[in-house]
């Protein structure tokens, strides 16, 4: 973000100066969500000895499994180290190298993230497995499946994405909110949870219930006050934002954040009839995000435009067939209505963060980096011609060759504003032409 944009938009700047410190909070509910699978996977059941959840106040653990509690605090620290240097920035990445610390590139940081996503997902359905005993394979051919699809998928969008500052704090969002139902998965004394639904998770008032709860309620938080770094771009010249859209759209984004915090706070045993008001308010605030998009501004990304539109559509057909043709339970509904959230907002960072701007507090840096570049480039000696020669001021050679070639430094901003005059204002621009 330039300087002029960052007054121009405070909300912003605000919530891109707080990522750093967002990052560390849902890093540590992240690590401590894996710590509580870790125990588990070590405890007696881990090992095949049986396991009875309702006998023990923390989920099933006895004096027999007090000596794996310290590996499962190794592997929580393991875990928060590496998702502290997959969200880093690159100022943080520089920083630590200067103490002789081994660096990371892009795709291994996109690899590791993929990998903790890939776990999440075969975690999940380890531990649901009889959910899956209809698929053919039974629920290890549900592991493998779900575990490559989303492993690679996240962690292609994190290597597209990893220099945008509010898509790293996001990822980690989503993640909080995985990592604590995983967690709560891992040791719940509630049964067969998922032929009900997701909230049965935090009404067994123990540990299992808190990682839940808690990771919801610090997900919708996170999300709420991530809402103006979100659409940060959608003030931009190139988008033409409406009248009141760009405001618009971060209520919305806050409503969906209030809704979960809610259903976290009000857990569905504590008060039916309000949990399920804060569930609505979450789906009718993602409603109005996709279904108004074309209302934020005047030339939103087509990309963003399109999938709007088809999540609208597929909310709307995985609610018929839940409530009218009884085709799957309220579980599945869940999972289809998050992740549709989590992804239509990751797309609207994607796409709408297509050439990503420096942060305020990466200014500097980037300054720095751009003045050795240009002092290390090699002068090489040119011989024109001899009128060419006479007929040239001293020293434009050498700021020619620092500048560049016009056409890939300031002509390219001046390209993505221009359209045709033919075009309608409403038209959303082809998302190819801002690459």
């Amino acid at each position: 973000m330039r300087v002029a944009e960052a007054a121009s938009d405070p909300l912003a700047a605000i919530a891109l100066r707080s990522s750093r410190a967002l990052r560390r909070i849902f890093v540590l509910g992240i690590a401590l969500a894996f710590g509580i699978v870790f125990a588990r996977l070590l405890s007696v059941e881990g090992r095949g000895l049986g396991f009875d959840a309702q006998s023990h106040a923390l989920g099933g653990w006895g004096a027999a499994d007090a000596a794996v509690m310290p590996l499962a605090a190794l592997g929580a620290v393991a875990v928060a180290m590496l998702l502290l240097v997959v969200s880093a920035s690159e100022e943080r990445l520089a920083a630590v190298m200067r103490f002789g610390l081994p660096g990371f590139d892009d795709r291994a940081r996109a690899i590791a993230n993929g990998m903790v996503w890939a776990g999440i997902a075969l975690l999940a359905v380890h531990f649901a497995a009889p959910a899956f005993a209809w698929m053919p394979g039974g629920h290890e051919a549900a592991g493998v499946l779900l575990g490559t699809v989303l492993g690679a998928g996240t962690a292609r969008l994190h290597h597209q994405a990893i220099g945008h500052e509010a898509y790293r704090t996001f990822n980690l969002v989503s993640m909080l909110l995985a990592a604590g139902s995983l967690g709560a998965m891992s040791i719940t004394p509630t049964g067969e949870w998922w032929t009900l639904n997701f909230s049965t998770l935090g009404t067994s008032d123990d540990l299992a219930a808190a990682s839940f709860n808690v990771g919801i309620v610090i997900a919708g938080l996170g999300m709420a006050v991530l809402g103006p770094a979100l659409t940060r771009a959608l003030g931009e010249a190139r988008f033409a934002a409406r009248r009141g859209g760009l405001g618009a759209a971060r209520v919305l984004i806050a409503v969906i954040g209030a809704s979960l915090a809610g259903v976290g706070l009000v857990p569905i045993d504590t008060d039916t009839l309000l949990h399920n008001v804060f569930a609505c308010a979450a789906a009718a605030g993602f409603a109005g995000l996709a279904g108004c998009v074309r209302a934020f501004a005047r030339r939103m990304p087509r990309t963003l435009v399109v999938l709007s539109f088809v999540f609208l559509g597929i909310e709307v057909a995985a609610m018929f067939a839940y409530q009218v043709l009884g085709l799957f339970n309220l579980t599945v509904f869940e999972i289809v209505a998050f992740t549709l959230v989590f992804a239509w907002l990751i797309a609207l960072v994607a796409t709408t963060h297509a050439h990503p701007a420096a942060e305020p507090h990466e200014l500097g840096l980037a300054t720095a980096a751009v003045a050795a570049h240009a002092h290390a480039v090699p002068r090489r000696r040119l011989v024109p011609a001899a009128s060419a020669v006479l007929g040239r001021p001293a020293g434009r050679d050498d700021e020619a060759r620092l500048r560049g070639p016009r056409g890939v430094g300031s002509d390219r901003p001046r390209r993505l504003g221009v359209h045709s005059a033919d075009a309608s204002a409403d038209d959303p621009p082809d998302h190819a032409a801002l690459v």
